[in-house]
């Protein structure tokens, strides 16, 4: 009894280190690929902490918490702190302090975001609706953003006499955390949540051509021309811009919302790579025309449009299916009548097992032919069928009595109706 009892003991010892193992993993994993990302930010010639046209890593941990939940703070917390504190090469103290400023509220914000769209919208699949897309726009911009930037604006005022310059740049910070967010945080939880559809090989090559056309014309309308050659394009190499246009409406017509968001980032990544630094590092953006706006507008109209689109389509698509599954299920389960659905050139597009037994076809077999090959031969020389398909789009339904040859040539008799609405015809 004694020895059963250790013994049994033992296994909740084992599955709680197991456990712990397995969620240290989890935050190495997380911790790492957010240093990896943030310091991989820093490389852009545009982007850095003091005035930045887009910062990816409030993204990046609104999305860690979304996927993985709110435990994984810690990860984000150390990570974000050592991101910070290395970047700039020396680790004085004001600079420590204000470090872990920025990483406990790049924390926050990515809890205080993640609580709000799990609460207040539809959590990893907010960007499955457009009324979730619109609730984490709003949500990316106000208690994200401003808690991201409020916690380095006071990081800096710690380090600095207070005074009204040292408050200028929390707008900048707050844009970018908005921009950011509103960029990275989709592609991440879409290409980590499962697809809504499957995936065809098609598809994959859709998707690629998608993105190789994003980032041709990002590089033509961003990238500097060096050559003497192309000089004189480089006045007009802005005016390429318009051209995103096409993959973005590619993307959101077919319903890829992956292809939507990750072209966007990546036409919006190489804007801010080509974003010219002032004098003191930092991008100019003074005015409406400066390089800030111009990258939060192009970030907005960018992401969020193409979003909102291919979820609309993704909708219409999955409704789409679920009615023809639900269809499919009220016909298969009709065993007294053969029916089948016609299109509205008269081909068949549906066909149950009650009239594969009643006529002979299977749906193999009938599926793609007119249905005018369950008529007599004399009626289908007179018009019959394309007269019976007429007055059903006509008057909405069509009063359907005679007799029709299977598949063998025996004649049977049908009686019943077809409707506009479905082009069903029971037999």
């Amino acid at each position: 009894m004694a020895g059963a009892g250790t013994g049994a003991a033992r296994f909740p010892a084992v599955s709680a280190v197991l456990s712990a193992v397995i969620y240290a993993i989890e935050l190495a994993i997380i911790a790492a690929s957010y240093f990896s990302l943030a310091e991989s930010a820093l490389l852009l010639p545009a982007i850095n902490p003091a005035a930045t046209p887009l910062w990816p890593p409030t993204g990046v941990a609104l999305a860690f918490v979304l996927l993985r939940g709110y435990r994984v703070w810690p990860a984000i917390l150390v990570s974000s702190f050592s991101a910070n504190a290395i970047s700039p090469g020396t680790m004085t103290a004001s600079w420590l302090l204000q470090s872990t400023s920025i990483a406990i509220g790049t924390t926050l914000a990515a809890l205080a975001g993640a609580w709000l769209i799990n609460h207040r919208s539809y959590g990893a699949k907010t960007f499955f609706t457009p009324l979730g897309i619109g609730r984490f726009v709003l949500i990316a911009f106000v208690p994200t953003a401003i808690t991201s930037s409020a916690s380095a604006i006071l990081g800096q005022l710690s380090t600095s006499d207070l005074n009204l310059s040292s408050l200028v740049p929390s707008v900048s910070w707050w844009l970018a955390d908005a921009a950011g967010t509103i960029l990275i945080a989709p592609v991440i939880v879409l290409w980590a949540m499962p697809p809504r559809q499957a995936v065809a090989k098609w598809d994959l090559l859709e998707t690629t051509a998608i993105l190789v056309a994003a980032a041709v014309i990002g590089a033509i309308t961003f990238i500097p021309v060096t050559s003497g050659a192309f000089n004189e394009l480089l006045s007009q190499q802005r005016q390429f811009s318009f051209l995103i246009l096409l993959p973005l409406i590619w993307a959101g017509l077919r319903g890829n919302q992956r292809a939507a968001a990750t072209a966007a980032l990546i036409f919006c990544g190489l804007a801010a790579w080509s974003s010219p630094p002032d004098a003191s590092g930092s991008v100019a953006a003074t005015g409406l025309n400066g390089s800030l706006l111009f990258l939060l507008a192009l970030s907005i109209s960018t992401s969020v449009t193409s979003l909102l689109l291919s979820a609309v389509i993704a909708g219409y698509s999955d409704r789409q299916e679920g009615a023809k599954r639900h269809f499919q299920i009220f016909v298969e389960s009709v065993s007294d009548y053969a029916i089948f659905v016609l299109d509205p050139s008269g081909h068949v597009a549906s066909w149950n097992s009650t009239a594969e037994k009643i006529v002979g076809y299977t749906s193999e077999e009938i599926i793609g032919k007119h249905f005018s090959i369950l008529y007599r031969p004399d009626e289908r020389r007179a018009g019959v069928p394309i007269r019976a398909l007429e007055l059903a789009i006509q008057k909405g339904r069509h009063e359907v009595e005679g007799w029709r040859t299977s598949k063998n040539g025996t004649p049977f008799f049908v009686t019943g109706c077809s409707p506009q609405s479905a082009t069903t015809m029971p037999i």
